[in-house]
């Protein structure tokens, strides 16, 4: 027997990541720095990627958020809170 919630997920649309060989060098560039930070090139990075000025400004945020002395890192902690609250992330 099926959940039927099951099959409502399966039937939801995903939007898709923009693949390594479909980036353009702008984004290119984008991916390659984020593998180096992170290890491998993040699914919220591919799919802001559709929109190379949405990935800009957002590659623009992530830098000046993580760099050292921009917030405090008790602020920091309490933001990430507050965003995995809002979202509903169970943790």
């Amino acid at each position: 027997m099926r959940d039927a919630s099951a099959d409502r997920r399966e039937d939801v649309a995903r939007t898709k990541g923009v693949e390594d060989h479909e980036a353009g060098l702008f984004t290119k560039l984008i991916f390659w720095w984020t593998k180096r930070r992170y290890g491998h090139v993040l699914l919220s990075t591919r799919i802001r990627a559709n929109h190379p000025k949405l990935l800009a400004l957002a590659e623009l945020m992530s830098r000046y958020t993580s760099s050292p002395g921009a917030l405090s890192p008790k602020l920091k902690e309490l933001v990430q809170l507050k965003v995995a609250a809002m979202v509903g992330c169970p943790f």
